[in-house]
Parts: structure tokens; sequence; C-alpha cells
């Protein structure tokens, strides 16, 4: 075997280790594309320790939100999605946030503190009902959302 045949099949062995090595290194992956995480498919809202809202999946929603008088602002109110097999979780994914839609801002209005992206605050403004609709927002577009559900507040005497 002379040189010229034994630095060639040298590089071909060289070769075939670099495209192996990146075979492998491509199919390995760690990107946030291919980890698992648990999808909403329910939500429970916190007051205090004591739930006052809950949506489990293939289930009705129940309200036990309570009732406020104008000038009250709620304690803040901690947010727990709820997955397929009922576990409660907080999302970790980047471009997740919270959004709400409230059916009359007279009644009631919602507010977020900064550093605080799974809770938010109520603040009844004037006497009567108005619904309260929270969406799991993903990049600008809703991945998952509650149906609405009233918050009554009362007059202060």
């Amino acid at each position: 075997m002379n040189n010229k045949t034994l630095f060639n099949n040298i590089k071909t062995v060289f070769a075939l280790f670099i495209i192996a090595g990146l075979i492998s290194a491509c199919s390995n992956s760690t990107s946030g594309e291919e980890q698992e995480h648990p999808e909403a498919e329910g939500l429970v809202l916190k007051l205090n320790g004591d739930t006052i809202v809950e949506k489990y999946p293939d289930q009705e929603i129940i309200n036990n939100f309570p009732e406020l008088t104008t000038g009250d602002e709620t304690a803040a109110i901690q947010v727990y999605f709820i997955d397929h097999d009922g576990d409660e979780f907080i999302p970790d994914e980047e471009g997740l946030s919270l959004d709400f839609e409230i059916s009359d801002n007279n009644v009631f209005e919602i507010e977020q503190h900064e550093g605080e992206m799974w809770e938010f605050h109520v603040h009844a403004h004037s006497e009567g009902t108005a619904t309260l609709k929270i969406f799991l927002m993903h990049n600008g577009h809703p991945d998952f959302e509650i149906p609405a559900f009233p918050i009554t507040v009362n007059a202060a005497e």
C-alpha cells in the first residue's frame, strides 16, 4: 500500500467520523420545541389559598368568586392551569401570558403588577354584575380560555 492510498483512506475515515458526529448532534436536539410541556385544559383561581373558581377538563365551571363592594380591591388572585390529568401547573414557557375580557369595565377592572405574571387583582368600581373571561395567550393568540363567569359588586353602605 503506498502513501497516497493510505492518505486517502485516512481522509475517508476522518470524513466519516465528522459526518457521523454531525448526524448524531442533529438528532439529539435539546431545543425547547421538542420538550414536553403540559397543555392547559382547565383553570383554578385561588384567593388567600381558597379555590374561588375552577374549570376542570370536561366539567362545567364552578364559580365561588366572593361578592365585592364598591371600592374593594381583592388580594392577589393566583392562576393555576389544569392539564389533561387534572394536575395544577404554572406555565414556564416564554411567550405565555394572561389576558382578560370584561363584559362591563364600569363594574370592575383587572390589575396585574410587574413580576406577578400569574396573579391579578380585581378592583370593584360600581354596583352591578359583569362577566370575566380569562385567556392563556401564546405570542399574541389564545391557547386556552375559560367560559365567562360573573362577578358581582354591591353598593357600599
